[in-house]
Parts: structure tokens; C-alpha cells; sequence
């Protein structure tokens, strides 16, 4: 008996979701904080600086469970003329991206030097009262945002190229 079934072309919904909500969260948060260092001493610092952290709380766990429903997901395959050894590649050019992110959000949130306010609601307090710890997990951050970055931009240029050069059929799986 043959199997009717095709296989499958693209993410199925929640996949596609959680990966456009975790995209938007993190382009927004990227550029809203390098931004935020030209509002210093502004009426507007504090505002957009609060929403970034909120976007960045809320990030965490939506990242994590993005990372945990990528094991039960159903799965996708590479097209055909994907050799093994480019597969492998971008499989563990996706895994360092997803430490990246996790790392630019725990960093991002050890580095506070005061609470802040969830939404403006919810009291979120300081979780290291050490000020050198704190700075260390800012560097920490500063590295982690450049590297999330860079992979980032990799990661649009390479979805470019698959657009440009006609071969969509990977452009199709998160869409």
C-alpha cells in the first residue's frame, strides 16, 4: 500500500506564530534599545524603556516554550537539494540563534539596576542588587544584542537570497 500522504511544506500554525511573535518582539526591543540610548534625559526614556523590558519579559517565556514545541512540532523536511552537510549547518545555525536570544534575555533582564513595572502594573523588583554583577550582565548584554544582530541580519539576507533567486520553497515553511 502506498503512503497518500505528501509531506509536509511548511511550519504548522503555532510554529509560525511563535516564530513571527518572537520575531517582532526582537526587532522592535533591538532597535528600541540602542535607540533608547539617544533618549537619555528625555520625557520618553522612561516610557519606551519600561516597554522594552516589558516586550522582554514577555519574550522569555514565549521563547521558551517556541524552544520546547520545536521537539513536538511536526517536522518539515529540507528540500531534496539540501545536501546533509548544509543541513547540519543551518540546524546549528539556528540552535547558536536561539542561545543568542536566550542569552540577550536573561543578560537583559540580570542587568537591571532597579525594578520596573510590568505593562506599568505589575511590579517586576531588581533581581541582583550587585552593582558589578549588574555591569557585568550589561557587557554580557551589549555582546549578546550584537550577536543576536548579526545573525539576525544573516538570517534576512539569506531568506532575500531564497526570495530573489526563485527557490521559495524554504521562504514557504515559516509563512
Amino acid at each position: 500500500m502506498e503512503n497518500s500522504i505528501a509531506p509536509r511544506v511548511r511550519y504548522d500554525r503555532f510554529s509560525r506564530i511563535l516564530h513571527w511573535a518572537v520575531a517582532v518582539i526582537i526587532i522592535y526591543a533591538m532597535f528600541m534599545g540602542y535607540l533608547l540610548h539617544a533618549l537619555q534625559g528625555t520625557p520618553y526614556f522612561q516610557f519606551f524603556s519600561v516597554l522594552n523590558m516589558t516586550l522582554g519579559t514577555l519574550a522569555t517565556p514565549v521563547m521558551i516554550l517556541r524552544f520546547i514545541w520545536r521537539f513536538f512540532r511536526p517536522s518539515v523536511p529540507y528540500a531534496t537539494d539540501v545536501s546533509r552537510i548544509k543541513k547540519s549547518v543551518l540546524v546549528f545555525a539556528h540552535e547558536i540563534f536561539y542561545l543568542a536570544i536566550f542569552v540577550t534575555l536573561i543578560s537583559g533582564f540580570l542587568m537591571l539596576q532597579n525594578g520596573y513595572n510590568l505593562f506599568g502594573l505589575f511590579p517586576i523588583p531588581q533581581p541582583v542588587t550587585s552593582l558589578e554583577v549588574n555591569k557585568f550582565f550589561f557587557e554580557l548584554h551589549r555582546y549578546a544584542c550584537i550577536t543576536v544582530g548579526v545573525i539576525l541580519l544573516g538570517h534576512v539576507f539569506a531568506v532575500a537570497k531564497h526570495y530573489f533567486s526563485g527557490n521559495r520553497s524554504i521562504i514557504k515553511r515559516m509563512f
